[in-house]
């Protein structure tokens, strides 16, 4: 049963982390905020971004372009819990 919840948590870890991602690259590309996808993807990312907001300046800039650095800080603590959550799997499971 443990197993079962923590490759869930591991399930929805990954899907954070992608959409993570997608922001960054939709920040990158700074593409069409009125699109519906992109519209979506912020609409998501803000719930599991917000929590990091504050924690160091907001955005970067290296050649004209502009990297928000909130989302690229809530990425990594976010792989670190993934990475626990895959240990925790591994130690837990039944040969």
């Amino acid at each position: 049963m443990l197993r079962l919840i923590l490759r869930i948590l591991y399930t929805i870890d990954i899907m954070i982390e992608t959409v993570i991602i997608l922001k960054i690259l939709i920040s990158i590309f700074a593409s069409n905020s009125t699109h519906v996808f992109v519209e979506w993807v912020n609409t998501i990312s803000s719930a599991v971004i917000t929590p990091f907001e504050g924690i160091a300046p907001s955005v970067l800039v290296i050649d004209n372009i502009e990297i928000a650095i909130t989302p690229v800080i809530a990425l990594l603590i976010y792989a670190i819990a993934g990475f626990v959550l895959s240990e925790l799997i591994k130690a837990f499971k039944n040969d």
